[in-house]
């Protein structure tokens, strides 16, 4: 009976520790103690060769209020910047940018290749960037890819100014993916807003997998041998009382 008990304590303690893995931003506290540079247009018009995705939007970079601004705005040239009215996560992902497409093996030989595109409710790869349905100010959608941190705070109703930003076309297979949902709320899939600054999430990505995971195992532990001393304790109370009777 011990044994199994002792089981199920590990069991509960491995899934408040997985919980806490995914409700952990450490992203975004990362993100947050970044010193972003602010980025007007005339500071991206004087170097084209420059990617300034990701920074701080200047003052006079274009603000898209409504689908016409969207439409208007020249992909893959324009930086733009939105103040998303709500969002929704797809949970259809593209292989992010700074990775490589296959996979190393320990000898540094070529490995298995990843998948461009996944669909899955478990984000639990920082190999892939999530694709969110942002809402314009006019009631519109639009596509979008972020970074996670970011999305959170505005899925709790927080008034977020998105990063520089982008619009890009993306992957036949992942319009496939995202066309049931797009076309339930009238979202063109022709382009997505990109804003994820992607030196930034190259640099930080295996530190913030490595360091989630280490903290929730310790968490793991440390949660098993409290709940085992619990157990042991009013275990111990009950039989003292049993035997006072």
């Amino acid at each position: 009976m011990k044994k199994i008990v002792d089981y199920a304590l590990v069991v509960l303690a491995m899934f408040i520790a997985v919980i806490f893995y995914f409700s952990f931003d450490l992203e975004d506290i990362l993100w947050n103690s970044y010193e972003r540079k602010t980025i007007s247009n005339e500071i991206a018009k004087k170097d084209l060769t420059k990617d300034y995705t990701g920074a701080i939007p200047g003052e006079d970079i274009k603000a898209i209020t409504n689908i016409e601004e969207w439409e208007k705005t020249i992909n893959n040239v324009d930086y733009v910047s939105v103040v998303p009215k709500s969002i929704i996560k797809t949970d259809v992902y593209s292989l992010a940018k700074w990775v490589d497409y296959y996979t190393k093996t320990a000898r540094g030989t070529t490995g298995r290749r990843l998948d461009e595109v996944k669909q899955t409710s478990l984000d639990i790869s920082a190999n892939y960037t999530p694709y969110y349905i942002i809402e314009l100010e006019d009631g519109n959608h639009i596509l979008a890819q972020m970074n996670r941190g970011i999305a959170k705070k505005i899925q709790k109703g927080e008034e977020i100014q998105l990063p520089l930003g982008k619009k890009l076309g993306f992957s036949k297979k992942a319009k496939t993916f995202l066309k049931p949902i797009c076309e339930e709320m009238n979202v063109d899939t022709e382009y997505v807003l990109y804003t994820i600054d992607n030196d930034w999430e190259e640099k930080n990505e295996d530190m913030i997998f490595i360091e989630k995971l280490a903290i929730s195992v310790v968490l793991c532990i440390i949660l098993a041998v409290v709940l085992e001393i619990l157990y042991d304790k009013i275990i111990t109370n009950n039989k003292e009382k049993y035997e006072l009777k």
